[in-house]
């Protein structure tokens, strides 16, 4: 081992500093930066207007988006934003992602104790590490999103059975069966995994652990954890919200929950309709830089070296195999749902990076991991110098915007490769640690807020109410929803028109009236013979979409 990897592995010896390293740079990247852009559609204002109407509604379990019931979602995450609302004073951009920030932060610490119960203190720093700067994680803990949430119970739920497990193992062949954290833990995990997101929260961590069990043919484990008793436990949790919620939402309320949001959503695809093979060219992406490393930790896993830890490895496996199988046959996907397999990945690259900055790897070509390295600082260094060309082509006026990203990717390529020539493994680990978090840092700080016009629904919402007058209705025309509408303008309701009917009945109204509508719906209304006079009163981008704002009057 040479002497850089040497002071690598003495930088941190102990677990507690390890943890406030980790602890440290989430509230850097996570937090710092949180407030800096207004909330962007479809999700963040729409999650931000269900939480802010269940507390100007006074009611706690039924929810509602424009003054209409909201089956779509558990209240859990919804909970959550009323009480960060609470707690920093308002429904801001920060309060509304305060929670994606917090349960990311106690995902990436979980992930650390998980690392090292399952191998090593110093395999939990580098997994969290790893977490903390993927792509979409990192990504999603700073949206107003639920999935972080979920992903943090579901770990949870996951480390509890662990502990469990592990204690149970060092006992040697006794039945000890779940008790005290581990039993609660478990259960209760699940119980609010599936009180955030529905079903999947307590399919995705039962499931897992009942696999992993099966597989090694351990019946005493199985009945060890106490299975009728756990599931009595949360039963009564999920009931204790689910049942007041049906007795007020009544029958529909329960079949729009049971069956639409959860079981046709899986089987049918109500929505995010995708082909099978669809994760295959999402699920890379989302997980860089780490991902280049993924063939290699399974190599590593499988191979000789690894025959002492095969049980830990295996149950990694399964962690990631189940939930990437279990999205792949549901008909309904987005790349997010695969959050909850984040921990399990990072925690495979993680050990593969320890033991091989430790040089203790044994029977196992370093080549697994130089090759993929060397891929990747080839696609950093052409990064670097492709951005500034881009935007001076697509954007001019944000040219000098990307000078110090391309510097910084061109800067971590050259050093990447100086560091790989002299086998400064360590060095070049931090390296890729901290490109990543830079790179998300001014993202943040200034990447998202020059977006933020042309992403943000706020401006048109200002055009609506420096106009409209009390009294006086607003309608939407499209395929867009009002929730972050309902959310700018602070109107409840705004009217939902559906078909072309509606529309020309709508402004034939003998009293001014205010409808928003896409761009390319206006130009199809303006060639409907006979329709009514309207003034064109403001437009807009939001994302991908020019919004129109019109009156009768």
């Amino acid at each position: 081992m040479n002497r850089m990897d040497q002071r690598f592995s003495k930088w941190t010896p102990q677990p507690w500093a390890q943890f406030a390293l980790l602890l440290g740079l989430c509230l850097i990247i996570y937090f710092v930066n949180l407030g800096q852009w207004d909330l962007w559609n479809p999700d963040e204002p729409r999650y931000a207007e269900v939480s802010r109407e269940m507390v100007n509604g006074g009611d706690w379990i039924l929810m509602h988006r424009n003054g209409n019931l909201y089956t779509d979602k558990p209240p859990l995450y919804f909970w959550a934003i009323a009480l960060s609302s609470f707690l920093w004073q308002g429904f801001t951009p920060f309060s509304v992602r305060f929670p994606s920030a917090l349960f990311g932060t106690l995902t990436v610490l979980l992930t650390f104790f998980i690392g090292k119960k399952l191998y090593s203190s110093r395999t939990g720093f580098l997994s969290g590490l790893i977490l903390a700067t993927s792509a979409q994680f990192a990504y999603l803990s700073t949206r107003g999103n639920i999935d972080t949430t979920l992903t943090f119970f579901t770990t949870a739920s996951i480390f509890c059975f662990l502990q469990w497990y592990q204690r149970r193992q060092e006992g040697g062949t006794s039945p000890e069966g779940m008790k005290g954290l581990s039993f609660y833990g478990y259960y209760i995990g699940i119980a609010l995994a599936t009180i955030t997101k529905g079903p999947v929260g307590f399919i995705l961590p039962l499931f897992v652990t009942l696999i992993f069990l099966l597989i090694q043919k351990d019946w005493k484990g199985i009945k060890a954890m106490r299975l009728l008793p756990g599931i009595l436990l949360f039963v009564a949790i999920v009931l204790a919200w689910y049942l007041p919620a049906v007795l007020k939402g009544g029958k529909e309320y329960l079949t729009m929950t049971l069956m639409r949001h959860s079981i046709d959503r899986f089987a049918k695809g109500s929505a995010h309709i995708r082909p099978i093979y669809y994760y295959l060219f999402q699920f890379p992406p989302n997980f860089l830089p780490w991902i280049i490393f993924f063939p290699a930790a399974v190599a590593y896993g499988l191979s000789r070296t690894m025959m002492a830890k095969k049980k830990e490895f295996l149950f990694l496996m399964i962690w990631f195999i189940f939930i990437f199988l279990f999205f792949t046959l549901s008909k309904g996907k987005r790349g997010l749902y695969f959050l909850p397999l984040f921990p399990a990945v990072s925690l495979m690259i993680g050990k593969l990076w320890e033991d091989f900055i430790s040089f203790s790897m044994r029977h196992f070509r370093h080549e697994w991991i130089t090759i993929p390295l060397y891929v990747l600082m080839g696609v950093i260094l052409v990064a670097g110098a492709a951005l500034p060309w881009v935007i001076s082509t697509k954007l001019p006026s944000y040219f000098s915007y990307s000078l110090p990203v391309a510097l910084l990717l061109v800067g971590v390529s050259i050093g990447l490769f100086m560091l790989n020539r002299f086998k400064y493994y360590g060095a070049i680990f931090l390296l890729l640690i901290g490109m990543m978090a830079g790179g998300f840092f001014y993202t943040l700080r200034v990447v998202f807020p020059l977006a933020n016009p042309h992403k943000t629904a706020r401006f048109i919402c200002q055009e609506i109410t420096s106009r409209i007058q009390p009294g006086e209705r607003l309608a939407i025309y499209g395929d867009f929803e009002p929730g972050p509408y309902n959310f700018y303008t602070g109107i409840v309701p705004i009217l939902v028109l559906e078909g072309e009917e509606a529309l020309l009945n709508f402004l034939g109204s003998a009293e001014r009236v205010f409808c928003l509508l896409r761009s390319r719906d206006f130009l199809k209304f303006e060639r409907i013979e006979g329709r009514p006079e309207v003034q064109l009163i403001a437009k807009r981008g939001v994302g991908d979409s020019d919004f129109i704002l019109i009156s009768n009057r």
